[in-house]
């Protein structure tokens, strides 16, 4: 059970099947929201990648981001959002596409402020294609990507890193990308 922290929907519950995937724990959601900032959040678009329970982005939502894609690969997660999304009548707030996250960067025109990644801890290479990613063609001026990990050396040393519970939130703004 994971139960929103912030917002409009401060106190709602997400049921995820608990085979389903490791959702992002409450701490480190309200760290990402916290670094992030109410100036960021407000009115952004976000992008929640290897979205998973979709709790980082329902997140965003509902502490004022205008939109949120969920990028997911199984079928299962892409549908317990969208029951989320429907049931607190936010449908057009949001899209929710189930699909590979590289296949989604290629063939959008979204530009996203806020971009959040979470893969499986054991996908490597992964980790790598983000580390290496040219976020200064994707993300608005202002914009900061933010990727979970369960190791600090997954990502280079070029991003900011904090620990929180098992799991390391790295981020990097586009001031530190150019």
């Amino acid at each position: 059970m994971i139960r929103l922290g912030r917002g409009k929907w401060k106190g709602h519950i997400l049921r995820p099947s608990s085979k389903l995937c490791r959702p992002t724990s409450s701490l480190l959601r309200g760290a990402f929201l916290d670094i992030a900032g109410r100036n960021l959040i407000d009115s952004a678009v976000v992008w929640d990648l290897c979205a998973g329970t979709g709790a980082v982005g329902l997140e965003a939502l509902s502490w004022g981001a205008s939109y949120c894609v969920f990028v997911d690969r199984n079928p299962r997660s892409a549908s317990l959002i969208r029951a989320f999304l429907r049931e607190h009548h936010a449908m057009e707030d949001a899209a929710v596409i189930t699909g590979n996250i590289r296949d989604y960067i290629k063939t959008t025109d979204s530009i996203p402020n806020i971009v959040y990644i979470d893969p499986p801890y054991r996908y490597s290479r992964l980790y790598e294609w983000t580390d290496s990613m040219d976020w200064n063609s994707i993300l608005s001026t202002n914009g900061a990507v933010f990727v979970e990990c369960g190791d600090e050396s997954m990502m280079k040393e070029s991003w900011k890193k904090r620990k929180y519970g098992d799991s390391y939130l790295c981020w990097k703004t586009m001031k530190e990308v150019r």
